[in-house]
């Protein structure tokens, strides 16, 4: 497949993220150079990013080889109480709006996907990985930090039992087992262009019969994980 010349840079090239257009599809790059970490930076890229290609069909979220993400940046974690959460939240309320999304997203999930980088999977409607030795899930518990309640909430929805356990040990999965504990979709040898291929087919759907159904299967999940952000956001404000 090749990139349109329409493709248009929409951050400077020092920037973590990166967005182009292929075709009707709008393919936003994450890469740091280093493990993909998620600061309030990160995620107001993407979110600018995301409004700039409003019209799109379907989105695309990919991270460099061998690397999705980490996860959270760990300065910002490790930082005082407010901006930890200010973090968290900001994070959540970007999922909560690929989870909600009247477009496909789909993810090219190019090798780890750790913690924060898990969530991101969960978000989507097609996750498209990679084998090799890479380790999939959320591991905070197993880091000594605590997982949100929206982070919970999402989970619950995507995750099937015995996997959605795993969140509460910190266990993490291989590429070929995410796929049974609900994590990936399917593997491929380049998934960048999988997930390209495969949001350009999403993208085909009647869109308002794919965003109507989409916001009746995940209401009521969605409204949790609003709610929970809801009261996580009125703490900091206090």
């Amino acid at each position: 497949m090749t990139e349109g010349t329409a493709s248009v840079a929409t951050s400077p090239a020092h920037e973590p993220v990166s967005a182009c257009t292929v075709g009707i599809v709008a393919v936003l790059d994450f890469d740091d150079g280093k493990v993909n970490a998620i600061s309030r930076r990160t995620i107001a890229a993407v979110q600018m990013a995301l409004d700039r290609h409003v019209d799109a069909g379907a989105v695309v979220l990919c991270g460099r080889r061998g690397m999705f993400s980490a996860g959270l940046d760990l300065t910002e974690v490790r930082a005082d109480a407010t901006t930890q959460r200010a973090l968290r939240n900001e994070f959540m309320r970007l999922m909560l709006r690929l989870f909600t999304s009247d477009v496909p997203v789909v993810v090219a999930c190019t090798g780890h996907a750790l913690a924060a980088g898990a969530a991101v999977l969960l978000a989507a409607d097609r996750r498209i990985g990679v084998d090799g030795p890479y380790k999939i899930g959320f591991n905070e518990v197993a880091a000594g930090v605590a997982l949100s309640n929206a982070a919970v909430e999402l989970a619950r929805y995507r995750l099937p039992m015995p996997a959605f356990e795993s969140i509460v040990v910190g266990d993490v999965f291989t590429p070929t087992s995410a796929i049974a504990a609900g994590l990936l979709d399917e593997l491929a040898d380049d998934p960048r262009t999988t997930a390209i291929d495969a949001a350009t087919r999403l993208a085909t759907l009647d869109r308002h019969a794919f965003a109507a159904t989409k916001r009746a299967a995940r209401h009521h999940a969605a409204t949790v994980i609003a709610a929970a952000l809801d009261r996580s956001e009125a703490h900091v404000e206090a």
